[in-house]
């Protein structure tokens, strides 16, 4: 019985605990104008709040005086927190933003897996002035999303990566055996009743290179095969899931 699983990456957690993915997310854009009063000078901020609407963080605040006039973002974080954020005065042209976030919160703890928005917001005038956001998911598979211009805000795009080197110490481990010159790996993991099975490999990009449901059972433990005659030398990843259990771990070829 075959079942091929799409989950990419891997922060595992024991059973009853949220998952955590170690990840980065980047995310760009281009504002223009809205023909505010001071237009090109505009105040700006970037923030992350959570699919409820709670401030996460600020990535980016470019204000002084003037921040009074970012509705949204005060309304997300009334103590106008800008921890760890880039922050600098009023800028005095639209211009494109590349920021990243680490999905770590203003207190530096990692966030759960789950929907986050990204918000963006500009005044040019003693008002408020354009905004919007953007949603993306937290989880163990990479994403790379491009949205539809709008009147204010163009060429957006957020980029996640989770950290393939960011495996927790309660996963559990397959046992490994080489054969044929390390060209021929197996994984071995204990049998169970469920038949859903998968084995993914991944390099330290975060790449896919591998992946298969196939495996042998017999009745005590549970077999996958990896040819890996045509992956360099070098660190990988592996990722299995059997049954209700899920495993991973490095390994070099």
């Amino acid at each position: 019985m075959r079942k091929i699983f799409t989950l990419t990456f891997l922060v595992l957690f024991s059973a009853g605990l949220s998952a955590q993915t170690i990840a980065n997310v980047t995310f760009k854009v281009t504002t223009v104008t809205a023909s505010g009063q001071y237009a090109p000078k505009h105040v700006l901020a970037i923030w992350v709040t959570n699919s409820s609407g709670t401030f996460q963080k600020s990535i980016k605040v470019m204000a002084a005086v003037r921040k009074q006039y970012l509705y949204q973002w005060k309304a997300a974080n009334s103590s106008q927190n800008v921890t760890g954020a880039i922050t600098g005065a009023t800028l005095t042209s639209h211009q494109t933003h590349t920021v990243s976030w680490n999905c770590q919160n203003y207190s530096g703890t990692l966030v759960p897996d789950g929907d986050y928005k990204i918000w963006v917001e500009f005044s040019e005038k003693d008002g408020q002035g354009p905004y919007t956001s953007y949603t993306f998911t937290k989880g163990s598979t990479p994403d790379t999303l491009t949205f539809s211009n709008a009147a204010n805000f163009t060429s957006v795009q957020i980029i996640y990566t989770p950290d393939p080197n960011g495996i927790s110490d309660a996963a559990k481990e397959a046992t490994i055996v080489r054969f044929s010159g390390d060209q021929n790996i197996g994984f071995s993991v204990p049998s169970q009743i469920a038949e859903n099975a998968s084995l993914q490999i991944f390099d330290l990009n975060g790449k896919l290179i591998f992946e298969t449901a196939d495996y042998f059972d017999n009745g005590s433990s549970r077999y996958f095969l990896w040819n890996a005659a045509a992956q360099c030398s070098g660190m990988y990843i592996y990722r299995i899931e059997s049954g209700a259990d899920l495993y991973c771990g490095k390994l070099f070829r």
